[in-house]
């Protein structure tokens, strides 16, 4: 059950809206046959025809009512909000209440559930109709049934009594009182134990103690925190450890967040490390790792594991195991009981997710606004959760591509050429609306295009139109499910899904409007066209996200300069506390040197390619290995095809590299041969990769890693200007040489460790990127001291004299 209303027990007070009073455990559906998104935004359009429609033929009809009344029920103050569809009024009476629902007629009224699903719309308009009417002369009520295909309207009499209304909404709060009380009762056997909660190693380093001791400030302040602190410091466990006492104590819940699923493991293990009490967590692991079906299609129509999936879930007892069982749910775990129960594990697992204390996940279950907590819970998610955003400075890049989608011809022209290859009128309907698609796209790029004379323009993309086309795909999708479904004709990755949701992503965001959203239009050479929103600065809706929330810690070894990030995450000036720690690992262990005798600039990169190769050569250290990172791979291919012999093992990183040749390179840096690895920045090996003890000696960083120049990032470029005044270090600088910082961290993470890091070009030497390296790397006073007169010798004596 998803508990939404607020309950005060010292106030004896309740406040909850009607449908959260309606709702019981066991009736979400899965798919668009169900609760989802499209469906939703289906309904309010079918929702809107019919009150207009009502509202023509009946003056005294209003549509949208607001509904707000306080009951006492039991010596509780209960007060009960909503939104009446349509109501009848004579003067300020009203004397009928219609409940409005949309449904797709040849699925939903012959689905195993309807009968309980028709009940709870009867309840709905039942209660609506109580809280409206006048006790002495009770209302109409109407449940009106509108089929999302055909528009046809069914229409049936409610009866109902004040006596069996009030009866009804008496059961349900004594029903929600009951759950209130369990979560009571849990919440502080909880923060009874948090005291007891135990750090996960035996003790915290001096640079720890610093970090648990700027959470626990940031969170019992109502703050936020920006973390800086080198690779290797401790920061998982440092962060996880305060905040999780501080969330267990004050009933509320820790959603650690990374980027990369490679992330996820550390914050496991420490979470497994402090299961000395009874706080349960679990690792929530994605839909398309989690899917048990050999197609990915989620309709409870249409799946297996999705068919039924409350029934069998309330059968199995299956929720109820797994929660009683072991304190952290692992998703293979989960995986493999759900199967056995033929229910969705990735469906299980959000089930589980609003009982559990810390949860560990992708960005995207809280900031993909398609995904978020309060499409997974409630809306009420947010604000019990404490943020751990992992490798904070990737959410920068993410986030805006969550807010860019787009139309291509391309997509829709794999899904024309698939449904005309069949017969049949579904096929005929999805087709001629992906022809007027694939036109409107067209006419649009090609009219800005022409004008400008360039294959891109900013274009005028009207949401009336985008609005229509979805209406209209909307309307037939599940008739082309249908269809296929009967007739087996299911693909793994089916291409009119993919305009579906493209579609579907484009006009949620289309309709969001805003200053930070760009349209383009674009002609490809190969005659495809596509029209993209693009988002220049997501900070407004991470902002909401973070200002919702109970307290967000964002960390990173590279959040420099603190405002930038500030900026970009959204995060607000005023409740932001911010702290940088310097490497505390003894500065004689890491040799830090720049090569300013070559240009890495793009327009010079191949002249001085083979001079950069015989660096690369000369600095490495025959019996060391090195990690050699480049801005792009065609830069990389320049140098390697320069590089001349060496006594090391070479290995490429290359665009595409399999899982597979990963691991090898990793095997490789494990053996016993030196070794010479040339990859990107931004790649797996400059991120998210430990390389403990010998595994690696050595990272040389050539060039700045600024992002590729192009008519998007000059967008970037002339927004940040005009909104932060910092417009080439926001769109190029500060993104490129985060990549350096970062990648460069891998190289020293204990106090035993040692090794060189070697930035290769003249501009890491401008003040303006100086200023972005970590200060225990640079010598203000004197940054002359990167450069040495003799650097190969200077590398001999770090490594080779004790």
């Amino acid at each position: 059950m998803r508990q939404m209303a607020t309950i005060s027990p010292d106030q004896h007070r309740i406040e909850l809206s009607v449908s959260e009073l309606i709702e019981g455990p066991g009736r979400r559906a899965i798919g668009l046959g169900g609760t989802g998104l499209s469906r939703m935004w289906l309904g309010q359009e079918i929702h809107r025809a019919v009150q207009e429609a009502s509202a023509a033929e009946e003056p005294a009809y209003r549509a949208e009512v607001p509904v707000s009344r306080t009951l006492d029920i039991d010596g509780w103050q209960v007060r009960l909000s909503g939104r009446a569809d349509g109501v009848v009024f004579s003067g300020d009476r009203a004397v009928r209440v219609d409940e409005i629902k949309s449904l797709h007629f040849a699925v939903d009224l012959h689905t195993l559930y309807f009968q309980e699903l028709s009940e709870t719309f009867r309840q709905q308009v039942m209660v609506y109709a109580a809280l409206l009417s006048d006790p002495a002369e009770p209302a109409q009520a109407r449940l009106l049934l509108v089929d999302i295909v055909t528009h046809e309207v069914r229409v049936e009499e409610i009866p109902w009594t004040a006596a069996s209304a009030g009866a009804f909404i008496r059961q349900q709060v004594h029903r929600l009182l009951a759950i209130e009380r369990r979560h009571v009762k849990r919440t502080e056997r909880l923060r009874a134990a948090a005291s007891s909660l135990s750090f996960p190693h035996t003790s915290p380093r001096p640079v720890q103690a610093t970090i648990i001791e700027a959470v626990q400030t940031s969170l019992s302040q109502g703050r936020h925190l920006l973390l800086s602190a080198p690779t290797g410091t401790g920061k998982t466990a440092a962060v996880l450890y305060p905040a999780l006492r501080h969330a267990l104590e004050n009933g509320r819940r820790v959603l650690f967040l990374t980027a990369k699923t490679l992330g996820q493991r550390i914050a496991v293990d420490t979470l497994r490390a402090m299961h000395t009490i009874p706080f349960s967590s679990m690792q929530l692991r994605s839909k398309q790792k989690m899917c048990a079906s050999s197609e990915m299609i989620c309709h409870e129509e249409l799946c297996p594991y999705a068919d039924s999936f409350g029934f069998k879930m309330t059968r199995s007892g299956l929720l109820s195991s797994l929660l009683t069982g072991a304190p952290h749910l692992d998703p293979d775990d989960i995986f493999t009981r759900a199967t056995a129960h033929e229910v969705c594990p990735f469906e299980v697992s959000l089930e589980a997710l609003g009982e559990m204390d810390a949860v560990v996940c992708d960005y995207n279950y809280v900031f993909d606004p398609a995904l978020g907590l309060d499409v997974l819970l409630d809306k009420n998610a947010l604000s019990r959760a404490i943020l751990i955003i992992d490798e904070a400075h990737n959410l920068v890049a993410r986030s805006r591509e969550y807010y860019s989608p787009e139309l291509d011809t391309r997509t829709v022209e794999r899904a024309l050429e698939y449904v005309r290859g069949h017969d049949g009128a579904v096929f005929d309907a999805v087709g001629e609306i992906l022809g007027e698609l694939e036109a409107f796209i067209r006419r649009r790029v090609t009219e800005a295009t022409g004008i400008t004379g360039q294959p891109e323009a900013i274009i005028d993309v009207p949401e009336r139109d985008v609005a229509g086309f979805r209406i209209s795909l909307d309307a037939t999708i599940l008739d082309y499910w249908m269809y296929k479904r009967e007739h087996t004709l299911w693909l793994a990755d089916d291409p009119v899904m993919d305009v579906f949701l493209e579609l579907t992503r484009f006009h949620q965001v289309l309709r969001l409007g805003g200053d930070e959203f760009v349209f383009l239009g674009r002609s490809r050479p190969d005659g495809g066209q596509a029209l993209k929103i693009l988002c220049l600065d997501a900070s407004r809706f991470l902002g909401a996200v973070i200002s919702k929330s109970a307290g967000a810690i964002a960390m990173s070894a590279t959040l420099r300069p603190p405002e930038f990030f500030r900026h970009m995450l959204g995060f607000p000036d005023e409740l932001t506390n911010t702290v940088e720690l310097p490497s505390p690992f003894p500065p004689e262990n890491r040799l830090v040197m720049v090569i300013p005798d070559v240009d890495t600039t793009y327009r010079r990169r191949n002249a001085n390619a083979d001079a950069i190769a015989g660096w690369i050569a000369r600095l490495s250290h025959p019996g060391k290995n090195a990690l050699v990172l480049f801005p792009s791979y065609r830069f990389l291919a320049q140098v390697h095809g320069r590089f001349p012999p060496v006594p090391h093992t070479v290995l490429v990183q290359r665009p595409g590299t399999t899982v597979a040749q990963q691991a090898e390179i990793l095997r490789a840096l494990q053996g016993h041969r030196p070794t010479v690895v040339l990859a990107v920045l931004g790649g797996m090996f400059a991120e998210g990769v430990d390389y403990p003890g010998e595994m690696l000696s050595q990272v040389m960083v050539v060039s700045p890693g600024l992002p590729q120049f192009n008519s998007e990032r000059e967008l970037l470029r002339e927004f940040y200007r005009r909104t932060y005044g910092h417009g080439f270090a926001y769109a190029y600088l500060i993104p490129g040489m985060t990549r350096v910082v970062q990648a460069a961290g891998r190289l020293i993470r204990s106090a035993e460790d040692r090794g060189t890091i070697i930035l290769l070009g003249r501009r890491f030497l401008r003040p303006q990127y100086l200023q972005l390296l970590p200060e225990d790397w640079v010598d203000e006073d004197d940054p002359a001291r990167l450069i040495f007169e003799d650097p190969q010798a200077a590398l001999r004596t770090f490594f080779d004299e004790p």
